[in-house]
């Protein structure tokens, strides 16, 4: 597994940070009151600090021991952030009625076990959001050497289709004209004029960012897959 860090409370990357709390409100907006909510990936705990006051029990997961700690003082109280690997989650089946794993999965090179591991601990009547890089085939990331292996959006969604009932899958792109779609796939942005657009949204411009959008067609330029997975599939949890 491979160590990626983003301090939202420090950073300057305003393209980064916009993505972030984009795929935050998309969480959040999904969030049932009451939810015994389950988070993978803290980091640093920006997400943690918001979810936990709109949850009944939370929880939050992280591989590196040192953001733990910075992620517990960021959130302050008693909240229980622990050190744990994705792939062998050290919970019950059935814990949790809200899972959230954001762009985790393409650090754990076997991204199966990941999911597999969300669909133990989540509960039958509860819900698991993802979201990873959008790639249309999965490998290796050439920019980021801490995303061992990106999935593609293909095996991504029939995986989580084998083990939930209901499975929705949503696109964070940016949106594009046709002429801009058609520049930016045969590398002409620049040759048409038209790369002033990508730079401002590089620096995370509002006039650019402004058109950054999740919704369940894409418009333009795919940046995140996101999946929300409800009706899980398996064994009733056991009585009692």
């Amino acid at each position: 597994m491979a160590l990626e860090r983003m301090d939202s409370s420090g950073s300057e990357d305003q393209l980064e940070l916009k993505l972030h709390q984009m795929r935050y409100d998309f969480a959040l907006s999904r969030l049932p009151p009451n939810s015994q909510v389950l988070e993978i990936g803290t980091g640093e705990g920006a997400f943690a600090k918001q979810i936990l006051p709109l949850s009944r029990s939370y929880i939050g997961v992280e591989y590196d021991p040192g953001a733990c700690e910075k992620a517990r003082r960021h959130v302050g109280g008693d909240v229980e952030i622990i050190a744990g690997d994705a792939r062998k989650l050290p919970f019950g089946d059935n814990q949790f009625s809200f899972v959230v794993c954001l762009e985790v999965l393409e650090h754990l090179g076997d991204y199966q076990a990941g999911v597999k591991n969300i669909h133990r601990c989540v509960n039958h009547s509860g819900a698991a959001i993802i979201s990873v890089p959008y790639r249309r085939i999965g490998g290796k990331s050439l920019v980021n050497p801490y995303h061992i292996y990106e999935p593609g959006e293909a095996e991504l969604v029939s995986m989580f289709r084998r083990l939930f009932a209901t499975v929705e899958v949503y696109y964070l792109y940016f949106e594009e004209t046709p002429i801009m779609t058609f520049a930016r796939k045969v590398h002409l942005r620049r040759a048409l004029g038209l790369h002033r657009c990508y730079a401002d949204l590089t620096a995370g411009l509002p006039s650019a960012t402004a058109r950054l959008h999740i919704r369940r067609k894409s418009g333009g330029m795919n940046i995140s897959l996101i999946i929300v997975a409800h009706d899980k599939k398996g064994e009733s949890p056991a009585a009692g």
